[in-house]
């Protein structure tokens, strides 16, 4: 069987989206299965909407057996300004191709046409153009299309992050598809109730393979950057959304008490973050912001942290607070219905309320003042990976439906 992703990135961009499909396809792989993987050549969050910021080479490449052909993306302004008028018709059709945030691939319709694969998935939301393509060719080939959408919904009673996952198109988007494959319970009823058909919607989950995230030598940290004091960790993404600035504010309020931790950002940001962080003065001796960090990189990071920080309100699950776990790490992450479905508060990490700097730093000073919680909190965690959360578990659900009606 020959199964085709379309992803807006991928390897070797490493975020918890891409780490997801990057497992499925190797249980594919090494069911035997032919796995292609169509995507963009963007790097940064931004490239797919503007010129000068990161980007990949255009052509293919062979990772681990798995082929991937990356196409650029169009920033011609005729093509952009006629696709939001076009986005503003009735027709969903219309919208799902050229509604914001959408944009135009070259060559990448055609050639996973010419492919022929036997089923097609396609996702994530809010990349609605890529993923009526990717659902576009399954129809004209008769075969299977299947979305894992990782829906973002947010905090409750606030729509600001939902609106853009869940419009009318979004739902005919996801209707055509064979299934729609959710990460937590929670999506998958939240998605039910707005209207994905109950039949198409297949609860998944995801999980991580430990030895991919431990193992790593904190002294290689701690040595590089000279840190020899606590380290609190933010890893990912650095955006507002992702509760970036939350941390900032939070340590700042820790640091003027004259806690002696150190701040840790380490991955990829947005550029509306990049000035954020431009603009603080006060302890810049406390504060290490790193960019995009390979595996290795990743496994001493996670190994010297004291505490893992994810108060974001843009997650499907929280792939970050599993690899803490994996490394028995106590973790905060933001108090949203996703959320209380992975963490246990008060048991094996803490909740705060999104955007609330104050409490954010009180959970962050608990744990750093009390060693027996944090380790508490760090083994309960371990647990409930092994438990639940191991990648080789959760793919014996996932990969089955890629088969079921191919022809």
């Amino acid at each position: 069987m020959h199964v085709a992703f379309v992803v807006p990135r991928f390897y070797p961009y490493r975020g918890g989206y891409e780490n997801h499909i990057l497992s499925v396809a190797r249980h594919l792989r090494d069911m035997g299965n032919v796995v292609s993987v169509f995507t963009t050549t963007a790097m940064d969050l931004e490239a797919f909407w503007l010129d000068g910021f990161r980007t990949l080479p255009a052509g293919h490449q062979r990772y681990e057996g798995i082929e991937i052909f990356r196409f650029p993306i169009s920033y011609r302004r005729w093509r952009r300004r006629a696709g939001r008028i076009l986005g503003f018709f009735p027709n969903w059709h219309l919208k799902a191709r050229f509604s914001r945030p959408g944009f135009h691939v070259n060559g990448l319709e055609r050639e996973l046409e010419k492919a022929c694969p036997d089923v097609i998935h396609v996702g994530p939301l809010p990349y609605n153009s890529l993923m009526y393509t990717g659902i576009a060719v399954a129809r004209r080939l008769n075969i299977p299309a299947l979305s894992t959408p990782c829906t973002h919904f947010g905090e409750e009673g606030n729509d600001e992050i939902s609106k853009h996952y869940v419009r009318g198109f979004q739902i005919e988007i996801l209707n055509s598809c064979k299934n729609v494959l959710t990460l937590t319970k929670t999506e998958a009823e939240q998605l039910g109730d707005l209207g994905v058909r109950r039949e198409k919607l297949v609860f998944s989950g995801a999980g991580i393979e430990p030895s991919d995230v431990t193992g790593g030598d904190p002294a290689h940290i701690r040595n590089k950057y000279g840190i020899y004091e606590p380290i609190v960790l933010h890893l990912g993404m650095k955006a507002p959304d992702k509760g970036s600035i939350c941390v900032v504010e939070a340590m700042k309020m820790l640091w003027q008490d004259g806690a002696r931790a150190h701040l840790v950002l380490a991955g990829p940001s947005l550029s509306s973050f990049d000035m954020y962080l431009s603009q603080q003065t006060l302890h810049q001796d406390r504060l290490l912001s790193l960019g995009a960090f390979d595996d290795q990189e990743k496994r001493d990071l996670l190994a010297a942290a004291d505490v893992v920080v994810q108060p974001s309100r843009v997650e499907s699950l929280g792939l970050v607070v599993l690899e803490a776990w994996a490394n028995q790490k106590p973790v905060i992450a933001a108090d949203t219905p996703v959320a209380r479905e992975l963490v246990e508060p008060e048991h094996d990490g803490f909740l705060v309320k999104f955007g609330d700097p104050p409490a954010l730093a009180s959970a962050i000073a608990k744990l750093l003042s009390d060693s027996e919680i944090s380790a508490t909190m760090g083994f309960r965690g371990k647990e409930k990976v092994s438990r639940k959360f191991l990648a080789e578990n959760v793919m014996q659900g996932i990969v089955p439906l890629f088969s079921t009606g191919t022809h």
